[in-house]
């Protein structure tokens, strides 16, 4: 019974269920994104309407350096991505999700450009649920 009560507390120390407010929580929701890319080992997968962030571009280069595999589907051709596997759509985009390692997904309203995170007020989530990384994770399957 105590090794049960220890792995479900584990498991709920690194359960991932985080909300934020822009632009109140905008810096922090930008630092865990951030570190979100730089802890990725395996791959990223990003479906956004405009994306114009150019440090969080640089980010996704490191990364796709590093052999994670780094596919990106936009909208709007607002940055080049250079390296990085970076497509648009036949239909209209407008979805805010990335997906890291296929095991945690943040989502929401924010486009991530230099507005959204500074000026906009906004809505989003970071969760490693894992029905709802699934859902996600299906979604993107889906664009390809």
């Amino acid at each position: 019974m105590k090794l049960f009560l220890i792995i479900l507390l584990s498991i709920s120390l690194y359960a991932q269920n985080s909300l934020y407010f822009f632009p109140k929580d905008s810096k922090k929701a930008k630092n865990d994104i951030e570190k979100l890319i730089k802890d990725s080992k395996r791959s990223i997968d990003i479906a956004m309407y405009n994306f114009g962030n150019k440090k969080l571009v640089k980010l996704l280069l490191k990364a796709k350096k590093r052999g994670v595999e780094v596919k990106v589907f936009y909208d709007k051709k607002d940055v080049n991505f250079k390296s990085i596997d970076a497509n648009t759509l036949d239909k209209k985009l407008h979805t805010k999700i990335a997906i890291f390692d296929k095991r945690t997904v943040v989502f929401g309203s924010p486009n991530w450009t230099k507005k959204s995170f500074k000026n906009n007020y906004e809505v989003l989530y970071i969760t490693d649920d894992k029905k709802l990384v699934s859902k996600f994770n299906n979604f993107f399957k889906s664009l390809n």
